[in-house]
């Protein structure tokens, strides 16, 4: 039977924001090994999600988020008689639903209590001190004066992508927001192959262009080039949001911003190797399979779940640096290797 033998994590900040990285990775068990002594039989569920923070502030939603969201959901693991994954999978994907709603109402403590002042990127090498205001009840942050025609005010609103895997026994489940994904890599006849098993939230994916243009049509859009979320009613007119689902943003549902995730389950057969859960950092530089050679070159070779996170990371970053334009986004992933 497929199990578990291995996870690891790991995130690097790139150059795009200098030293800022709004990427969040969390992996945690949801038994202790005494949990698993007083239940006989229980397989240990591993839960993992990486989260990729946006906009002011967007780095304190990703952590928020992400905590509440294992929290959740290790705790539903131990009440649904310990096989989380077993029930049906219109009760499940509500389950997970539920926890991903949890998720989003706990990063919205970070509008309750913002920092009063703060230092945000205007590129990879500056930085500009911001200070908070309210005007009209709305929280604002102004830069400092030297900064101020280059940068302008910033409305207080962020969010964050976040992709979920939760592993129990050869049961594994994904649930994701926005474009961070996972790929579930397997070995067919020698070879490596990778399949993505998230959906992609935003404006390129047709049922998510439906689903704007038909409820939110009088308050966005999406735009042609990119695929963006175009706001052109109310006080967030201008606005451009590349994802149409996230957690965390407190004033984007009335133009479509859900934080209802994708679902999706699988049995792990013999031929699945690994798991890659990364940011888009990962994916606008790689595709699936490239990832997935990387990966299963460190583990082939003796290495750990760490080790090809990391290996992963770092390569990715290194050939974005190296690109035409240079620029490395923060980038993150988490690596779960089965037996």
């Amino acid at each position: 039977m497929v199990g578990l033998a291995d996870i690891g994590s790991f995130t690097d900040a790139g150059n795009r924001y200098g030293d800022l990285n709004q990427d969040y990775v969390l992996v945690q068990k949801a038994f202790s090994k005494d949990e698993l002594c007083d239940k006989d039989g229980v397989q240990q569920c591993y839960v993992a999600t990486v989260l990729d923070g946006h906009g002011m502030l967007g780095e304190l939603i990703a952590e928020k988020a992400g905590h509440a969201l294992v929290d959740d959901t290790c705790t539903r693991a131990k009440k649904n008689g310990c096989n989380l994954l077993m029930q049906p999978q219109d009760k499940l994907k509500g389950a997970l639903a539920s926890a991903f709603e949890k998720a989003h109402q706990a990063s919205l403590a970070v509008y309750d209590d913002p920092p009063s002042c703060i230092s945000y990127p205007i590129d990879g090498t500056n930085k500009a001190r911001y200070t908070l205001y309210r005007p009209n009840g709305l929280p604002v942050y102004r830069p400092d004066s030297s900064y101020n025609r280059v940068c302008g005010d910033r409305l207080l609103e962020c969010g964050t992508t976040c992709t979920l895997a939760v592993v129990q026994g050869d049961r594994l489940c994904i649930a994701n927001v926005g474009d961070s994904a996972a790929a579930l890599v397997s070995l067919v006849d020698g070879d490596v192959e990778a399949r993505f098993l998230t959906t992609d939230h935003n404006g390129r994916n047709d049922e998510e262009a439906q689903r704007i243009t038909r409820d939110h049509g009088r308050m966005a859009s999406i735009s042609e080039d990119r695929g963006y979320l175009r706001m052109f009613a109310g006080i967030w007119a201008g606005l451009e949001l590349s994802v149409t689902r996230a957690l965390g943003h407190k004033h984007l549902e009335a133009y479509g911003v859900l934080c209802e995730p994708t679902v999706r389950s699988v049995t792990l057969q013999p031929e699945d190797t690994c798991l890659i859960i990364a940011s888009d950092g990962v994916w606008d530089v790689m595709d699936a399979r490239e990832a997935a050679n990387r990966v299963m070159d460190v583990i082939s070779g003796g290495g750990t779940a760490e080790e090809a996170a990391r290996q992963l990371v770092r390569d990715t970053v290194m050939l974005a640096e190296c690109s035409p334009d240079g620029d490395a986004d923060n980038t993150s992933a988490i690596v779960i290797v089965f037996e």
